[in-house]
Order: structure tokens, then sequence, then C-alpha cells
């Protein structure tokens, strides 16, 4: 239950001890609860002070505590995912030889243009020209793994729609040792993944993108961390 639902509970229970204590309006005043309610204002004090004393608990040992912790990991999470989002938007201005390209929606007939071998070859790949174009994916999908794996251990804050989104990505062809770019079909392994790459993308702004440091990334980011 959030912090807020809590709170509106506990300031009810703050206020029936209140009542039940320094004001003279009595359950029994009401003829239902005639000899019977200096029991049943006993049992809602003690359910109320029992209430109180959980809520100081769990506020100042679990709220606080997580909030803290997450002052420190959601700002890591949120640089690892920003990395695994610009480092994979970064293949798409590769491909597109449109170094200036922030936001990308393309379609699998525009990857099947885009992922032939004779363009491939001739990619300039943008901040190592010294690499080839399929050398750059090793780079870039060893950085991806390396991301999501430090993710995924990073801990309790790792929410069920992020861990899905990875665990997807962790497991995509485009990913694994055997995909290679002379496969006929690799341009619609591309687009597959990119999907993915747009959900994660999509999950970072709603949700990380308030923790995110731009200054912990730039484009010139090292192949190998």
């Amino acid at each position: 239950m959030k912090i807020k639902a809590l709170t509106l509970i506990f300031i009810c229970a703050l206020a029936l001890t209140f009542w039940i204590n320094f004001i003279d309006l009595k359950l029994k005043t009401f003829s239902i609860f005639i000899n019977k309610a200096d029991k049943l204002n006993a049992i809602i004090d003690n359910l109320s002070l029992a209430f109180i004393g959980g809520y100081f608990f769990y506020f100042l040992n679990v709220y606080l505590v997580e909030r803290n912790e997450k002052k420190h990991i959601l700002p890591f999470i949120a640089e690892k995912t920003g990395r695994i989002i610009n480092g994979n938007n970064e293949i798409i201005r590769i491909l597109k030889q449109n170094k200036e390209i922030t936001e990308y929606n393309t379609d699998v007939k525009e990857f099947k243009t885009l992922v032939t071998l004779d363009r491939i070859e001739k990619l300039i790949v943008y901040n190592f020209t010294n690499l080839t174009f399929r050398q750059y994916l090793e780079g870039n999908r060893n950085n991806t793994l390396s991301s999501i794996n430090k993710i995924l251990n990073s801990g309790k804050h790792v929410d069920d729609e992020l861990r899905a989104i990875l665990f997807h990505l962790d497991e995509a062809f485009f990913l694994q040792d055997n995909f290679t770019l002379d496969n006929p079909n690799s341009y619609n392994i591309f687009f597959e993944y990119f999907q993915d790459i747009q959900k994660l993308n999509m999950y970072f702004n709603n949700n990380l993108k308030k923790y995110y440091n731009p200054r912990t990334y730039t484009r010139s980011y090292t192949l190998m961390e």
C-alpha cells in the first residue's frame, strides 16, 4: 500500500484516538451501544493506537530507508537504461547516415532498405571511424548486455514492467552470439529488436527520465566498459 493511503488511515486513526480520549461525545450516546460503549471505545482506541505505532515503525524503518535507497539506485538505473537507449539509437543514426537524428519512427520496410550488405559495408561509424559497422555492433551488443545485467542485479527497485522489457531484450536474437548481418532476415531481426528499444524508451520517459543526468552519457562513449 502506498504511503499516501497509509497516511490517510493514520490520520483517521489519530482522529479516532483523540475523539475517544479527549471529547465527551462518545459512542455510548447511541442507543445501540448501551452498556457496551466502554468496551467498543476501548477496542477502537487500541486498534487505532496499534495502527499509529505500526505506521511510525513503517515510516521510519521502511519508507524513509527505501526513499534514501531510491535516491541512489534510481539514478543508476536511469543512467544504465539511458545508455542502452542512446547506444542503440546510435545504430539508427549510423544506418540512416544522419548523426542529427534524436528520435526515429521507422518500419520493417525501411529496415529492409537500410540493412543491405552493400550499404552495411560502406557505412561510416560516427565517433568510431576506425571501426566497421560489424565491429560497432559487436561492441554495442556487449555494452547493452552489460547494462541489462547491471540493471537486473541492482535490486528490488527494478519493477515488473522494466524487468519484463529487459528480459525480452536480453533474449533477443539481435543480441545473441550467432546473429549475423549476412542473415537474409536480418532486417526483420533489426525491426523486432528496435520495437523493444522503443518500449524501453517509453518506460524511460514515463518513469526514469526525472532521475537521469545527461552528463553521465555522451555519444563518444567507450565501446568497452
